[in-house]
């Protein structure tokens, strides 16, 4: 056998190499010159970069904030309820959507607003001069006017960037975003808790989530830029009569087909929103964890959606996306029971719970990422994506606002499971998972009568 020498590394040829990474990542999604392709590869990046810019102000982070405003169970549980009740706006925003040939510039533009508010305004809060009270109203009030221009926003942000991702792009598109996205999101988030718990080391806590909105903020202009790239094409049902309130309410539901697939999101939605933020709030406020080691468990999905994309992928591609989705969330519900059982003494089951719900979250997030778009009907998109997203968070605001009601109804109570003392907020977490497993059930059923669709 031939033995390796350090001078044989002169013959690889990088570019080959690096030609031959492009390609494997791109294939089935991307061809160079391609109008369509090089709108595509914008969208990608975007992606990327929004979930970036996203963690660094959502999260623990964002938990952490409030927890700096000194909001209690009931204020935290609210703010989910009010951003979640302004985006069942979505439904009416093709009042005037659908009158529009064009809406990029006033898509961009009232994304710029959304995002100052979110980064900027909401971030400064703490160092207003004022009340207690008056702060957390102006954060309440910040999160509700975010969450109305993102409602409003949404539905033609979803159709606009359809027009550029044809049926037989998607699952190569959507398989590509999974498994790098998440991956991208984790290095930054680990690096941006490192950065706060410096700060908070030394008794600055606010000022190292307030250096994280500032690179945010960087990206967010970024964002704004990419997108003013993306091309927009007239849409199908634009110029016509503007819908009424009416066929707003009756006309999804003649589409019978898609409202299944409506369906299968409102079970989802609502189980997965019931432990809302509190369990993160649990992590921090009662078991005192650093952020980074919250970031440094989650960095394990890293390796775990590059590996496990192309396993699910395939799973997907012989099942369908309905029958991975169920599959996926009823083996999901596991790591809830895991995640109740974590105590002081036994954190060692945290990052054990949360690599489980990896392995299966890979297989949940890639089945979503085409659903919405499955069985759609050819024309009023805009108003079937907003009825859809609608429908998805009224089920997610019920969610809110039953894990509301039980960690607010619950604060006194402890109960001992499996040799574990629990409080209210891992009762919660207990309960939630299963209702996970009773919406897999649901979408089990739900499913049967759904034709399968092209992957």
């Amino acid at each position: 056998m031939k033995r390796f020498h350090f001078r044989d590394l002169h013959a690889v040829d990088v570019r080959h190499i690096g030609k031959r990474l492009f390609s494997s990542l791109t294939e089935g999604w991307y061809v160079k010159g391609d109008p369509g392709s090089e709108n595509r590869k914008r969208l990608l990046i975007s992606t990327y970069n929004i979930n970036i810019f996203s963690g660094f102000i959502t999260g623990s982070f964002w938990a952490g904030l409030l927890l700096l405003l000194n909001a209690d169970d009931g204020f935290i549980g609210l703010m989910s309820m009010v951003g979640t009740a302004a985006n069942m706006l979505q439904l009416f925003a093709p009042l005037l959507l659908e009158r529009f040939a064009r809406r990029k510039k006033m898509i961009l533009w009232l994304r710029s607003i959304a995002l100052l508010i979110n980064i900027v305004f909401i971030g400064l809060i703490p160092m207003f001069p004022a009340s207690h009270q008056m702060s957390l109203t102006m954060t309440m009030i910040a999160v509700l006017i975010v969450n109305l221009i993102s409602a409003f926003n949404a539905p033609a942000v979803n159709i606009w960037q359809l027009q550029s991702l044809p049926p037989n792009v998607r699952t190569s598109y959507f398989s590509l975003i999974t498994m790098t996205a998440g991956a991208i999101a984790s290095c930054a988030n680990l690096l941006g808790s490192w950065l706060v718990d410096i700060f908070k080391a030394n008794g600055a806590e606010y000022y190292g989530l307030l250096a994280l909105r500032a690179v945010a903020l960087a990206l967010a202009a970024y964002d704004i830029f990419l997108w003013s790239k993306v091309t927009e094409l007239p849409y199908e049902s634009a110029g016509e009569k503007r819908p009424s309130m009416v066929q707003l309410l009756i006309h999804p539901f003649r589409e019978k087909l898609y409202l299944r697939t409506v369906g299968v999101a409102v079970l989802w939605s609502f189980a997965a929103n019931i432990p809302g933020m509190y369990y993160t709030v649990y992590l921090l406020d009662e078991l005192k964890t650093p952020y980074t080691y919250l970031t440094l468990v989650s960095f394990m999905y890293v390796p775990i959606v590059l590996f496990l994309t192309p396993v699910w992928r395939k799973i997907l591609q012989k099942f369908s996306w309905f029958k991975t989705l169920y599959i996926a969330m009823g083996l999901y519900a596991i790591y809830y029971v895991g995640l109740a059982l974590v105590t002081p003494s036994t954190l060692w089951l945290y990052p054990v719970s949360v690599v489980w719900a990896f392995l299966m979250a890979v297989g949940i997030n890639l089945s979503f990422t085409s659903i919405p778009y499955v069985n759609i009907p050819e024309k009023n998109q805009t108003m079937s994506i907003g009825f859809y997203s609608t429908m998805a968070n009224l089920a997610a605001l019920a969610g809110i606002w039953l894990g509301r009601e039980f960690v607010l109804n619950m604060e006194e109570v402890r109960v001992t499971v499996l040799g574990v003392v629990m409080g209210n907020r891992q009762l919660l977490v207990l309960g939630a998972g299963g209702m996970i497993a009773l919406a897999a059930l649901g979408i089990y059923f739900l499913q049967r009568k759904i034709p399968r669709p092209e992957n």
